[in-house]
């Protein structure tokens, strides 16, 4: 969140009236979160685990497709100059959430 005095820190919270906004934002949100799990990998990633789950679904009511489907985005993209998918630099990806896996099943699952 934004702590800085002038308003432009590494996350500023989303109006909560802006759908492409809190899109663009959670977005912008999850790719620092993956990207410092990333930076906090050993090696080529072996025996390494990322746990996510759907972040901002409870107070915040952000949709879960929604959030499904940008971590589907960022970990199917490469991470500043690498040629390969986020998703390679972990063993495993699980997504720690029973009420809502079967959305994540959904996303993934169709791509």
């Amino acid at each position: 969140y934004d702590l800085s005095p002038s308003g432009e820190g590494l996350y500023m919270p989303p109006s909560r009236n802006d759908e492409e906004q809190i899109r663009y934002r959670t977005h912008q949100k999850f790719q620092a979160i993956i990207a410092s799990a990333v930076a906090n990998t050993e090696g080529n990633g072996k025996n390494t685990y990322l746990l996510l789950g759907p972040i901002g679904t409870g107070a915040f009511f952000n949709d879960k497709k929604m959030i499904a489907e940008l971590f589907f985005d960022i970990l199917n993209n490469s991470l500043m100059s690498s040629n390969k998918a986020i998703r390679y630099a972990f063993e495993e990806i699980w997504f720690v959430s029973t009420n809502s896996l079967e959305v994540f099943e959904n996303v993934f699952g169709k791509h």
